[in-house]
C-alpha cells in the first residue's frame, strides 16, 4: 500500500468584500468590519433586497491584461486575481518541471450567468444571433475560470472544475489535496469564485425568497444565528489556496499556514430548497471529516461555520454540531465570517478555509457580528461581536448548499519540528 503524502497550505489569495489580500481580509475580520452595503453595481431600487457584499476596490487590469479582461466574465477576473495573489504569497519558483506537475482545481456555480450570459441573452432577443459576442460561449461556463488559470500561469497538469454550490470551495480543496496525497501532482491551485451581483442572478435569488429584505443599516443585514435574521446577503469574491506536499514545502522553506487533514460530504436528498433542519446529513459529513483526519470530536478547537443567515440553515448548523460533537459543541468557539462578507456562493468555503488557516497562525477567532438577540435554537458559542484569543490546533469548516449538498473539512495548524 502506498503511503499517502501529507498536504499543506503554502499560499493564500483573497478577493473579498472586506479586503483584497490576506492581510486586509484578516485585519477586517478580526476588527468585525463588514463589507456589506447598498448595491452600487446596478439600480436595485425595484428589488426586494437592496444590499450585497461587493468587492468595490477591485480593478481587473491590476491582475489581468486589459485586452483579456475586456471579454472575461467577472467571476474569472476574481479567480485569476485571487490566484495571482496566492502564488505570490507562496513564493514558489514556477519552473517548467513544476508547471507540468502542478494542477488546477477550481470552482464556481453562478459563473457568468449574471454578466456574460445575461448580456448576450438581451442581445439575442433584441438583435438575434448576430448581436451576440462570439466569445460568449467560451466565457460564461463554469470551466472558463480553470481554463484561464491554466493559460495565465502556464500550468500544464490537470485542470478540473467543481460546482457544488456553497460547498464548492471545500470540495475543490479536498479534490486537489487528494491528487497531491496520492502522488499524482506536486502542487495544486485550489479554490473558488463567484460573481452573482448582476440583475439576472441577483433577481433569481430575490425570487427564491432567500435574501434579506432589511433596508436599513446594511452592515447589520447579515445576522447568522441571530433571532432577527431574515435571509442571506448575497456577495461576490474569490479565494485560492496553494497546496503542496509537506516535505517539498519544507525543503524550499515555504511558509506553511496549515495542513489539510480530512473531508466529509453527504446529501440531504430532500429537495432543492428544503433542508434537513435536524442536521443529520451535515453531522454525518462532519463525523466523516473528523474520522478521516484521525481525530476525535474533542480534538476540534474551533468551527468556521457555514452560518449564512438563512433561518433554517443556521438551525441545521447548530443541530449538526451538537450531533457530531456532543457536549463538546458547547465548549468551542464557532464563527461565521458571512456576518461580515455575506454569502459569496461557491467562494464561501474557500474564503472560510483561508480564514481558518489565519486563525491557526494567529491563534485568534474572528467574531460573528450582529449578534444582538440570541436565538434559543442556536445556543452555542458563536463568538458574538468581538474576536477572541484561543488555543487552536484543529479547525473544522462546514458548508451547506441549496439542493442539499453538505461538506466538512478539517485543517490543522503546523509547527516546524
Amino acid at each position: 500500500m502506498v503511503r499517502r503524502r501529507r498536504v499543506v497550505v503554502t499560499g493564500l489569495g483573497v478577493v473579498a468584500p472586506n479586503g483584497i489580500g490576506k492581510d486586509a481580509f484578516w485585519k477586517n475580520l478580526v476588527a468585525g468590519k463588514s463589507g456589506v452595503d447598498y448595491i452600487r453595481a446596478f439600480d436595485a431600487s425595484d428589488y426586494p433586497s437592496k444590499v450585497a457584499g461587493e468587492v468595490r476596490d477591485f480593478v481587473p487590469t491590476d491582475f489581468v491584461p486589459a485586452r483579456t479582461a475586456k471579454t472575461m466574465g467577472r467571476f474569472s477576473q476574481l479567480g485569476i486575481a485571487a490566484t495571482r495573489i496566492a502564488l505570490e504569497d507562496a513564493a514558489a519558483s514556477l519552473t517548467p518541471t513544476l508547471l507540468r506537475e502542478a494542477m488546477i482545481c477550481y470552482g464556481t456555480s453562478v459563473n457568468g450567468v449574471g454578466d456574460v450570459a445575461g448580456e448576450n441573452i438581451v442581445a439575442l432577443s433584441e438583435r438575434g444571433v448576430r448581436g451576440m459576442k462570439p466569445s460568449a460561449a467560451l466565457e460564461y461556463p463554469p470551466h472558463a475560470v480553470s481554463s484561464y488559470l491554466a493559460i495565465e500561469f502556464g500550468i500544464q497538469g490537470p485542470s478540473l472544475s467543481v460546482s457544488s454550490n456553497c460547498c464548492t470551495g471545500l470540495d475543490a480543496i479536498n479534490l486537489a489535496a487528494s491528487y497531491i496525497a496520492d502522488g499524482r501532482v506536486s502542487m495544486a491551485v485550489a479554490g473558488a469564485c463567484d460573481a452573482p451581483i448582476f440583475p439576472p442572478s441577483f433577481g433569481a435569488f430575490c425570487a427564491l425568497g432567500a435574501l434579506t429584505t432589511r433596508t436599513q443599516d446594511p452592515p447589520r443585514a447579515s445576522r447568522p444565528y441571530d433571532k432577527m435574521r431574515d435571509g442571506l446577503v448575497i456577495s461576490e469574491g474569490a479565494a485560492t489556496v496553494i497546496l503542496e506536499e509537506l516535505e517539498a514545502a519544507k525543503a524550499r522553506g515555504a511558509t506553511i499556514y496549515g495542513e489539510i487533514l480530512g473531508h466529509g460530504a453527504a446529501s440531504e436528498a430532500l429537495g432543492m430548497r428544503k433542508g434537513d433542519i435536524e442536521g443529520r446529513a451535515m453531522a454525518a459529513a462532519i463525523t466523516r471529516a473528523i474520522e478521516r483526519s484521525g481525530l476525535r470530536p474533542i480534538d476540534i478547537d474551533h468551527i468556521n461555520a457555514h452560518g449564512s443567515s438563512l433561518p433554517d440553515y443556521d438551525i441545521c448548523d447548530a443541530n449538526s454540531f451538537k450531533l457530531a460533537l456532543g457536549p463538546h459543541a458547547y465548549r468551542i468557539p464557532i464563527t461565521s465570517i458571512k456576518s461580515m462578507i455575506g454569502q459569496p456562493v461557491s467562494a464561501a468555503g474557500a474564503l472560510q478555509t483561508v480564514a481558518a488557516c489565519l486563525s491557526l497562525v494567529h491563534q485568534r477567532v474572528p467574531p460573528t457580528i450582529n449578534q444582538e438577540f440570541p436565538d434559543p435554537a442556536c445556543d452555542l458559542d458563536f463568538v458574538p461581536n468581538k474576536s477572541r484569543v484561543a488555543r487552536l490546533n484543529h479547525v473544522l469548516i462546514n458548508g451547506h448548499s441549496f439542493g442539499g449538498s453538505v461538506s466538512a473539512l478539517v485543517v490543522a495548524g503546523f509547527r516546524r519540528g
